[in-house]
């Protein structure tokens, strides 16, 4: 690997932690929820919700079977291969590393659902706040590192780094 290690260390020291997280949430939503009825009722804006989705994100396209979990499977690692060859290419650590270590770890969490149990796991259920996906630690880290995305490119005016990436 070509590059300073750096980026790739703080990417590391970013995602490993949030894919732990999410995985063990989701073992522990398989194990206690299921017990519990598939929702915990909580008190405030969040309810925890067994959900298993075996569509694209947000089920926006109801599609399911072998060819769409393992097509989804492809397309998240195809999209985590892309961004580890962007932070391997960094020349500086920049926001954008941080944004990207994100994404990876969501990215890989989702695709190890679909690999293990044929669908993802998705827990929490903020419908009493008029949002109607249930969603998980992985959804919310890709949402956190486009949003790193975003206000690193705000920030520098520029493309957040992707210019800058070494071409060797």
């Amino acid at each position: 690997m070509s590059g300073n290690p750096k980026p790739r260390l703080i990417a590391s020291m970013v995602a490993a932690p949030v894919l732990v997280i999410d995985q063990l949430s989701k073992q522990w939503a398989l194990m206690a929820l299921e017990r519990a009825g598939s929702t915990v009722v909580l008190p405030g804006p969040v309810d925890l919700t067994l959900a298993f989705n075996y569509s694209n994100a947000f089920g926006l396209v109801p599609v399911s079977g072998e060819l769409t979990r393992w097509g989804l499977t492809a397309l998240n690692l195809a999209v985590v291969a892309i961004l580890i060859r962007a932070v391997v290419r960094h020349a500086t650590v920049r926001l954008s590393t941080v944004g990207f270590a994100f994404i990876i770890a969501g990215a890989i969490g989702n695709a190890l659902d679909r690999i293990r149990f044929g669908a993802v796991i998705d827990i929490f259920n903020a419908s009493k706040l008029g949002f109607i996906w249930i969603f998980n630690v992985a959804d919310v880290s890709i949402d956190i590192g486009v949003a790193l995305l975003l206000v690193a490119t705000f920030l520098t005016g520029s493309d957040s780094g992707w210019s800058s990436a070494r071409t060797t």
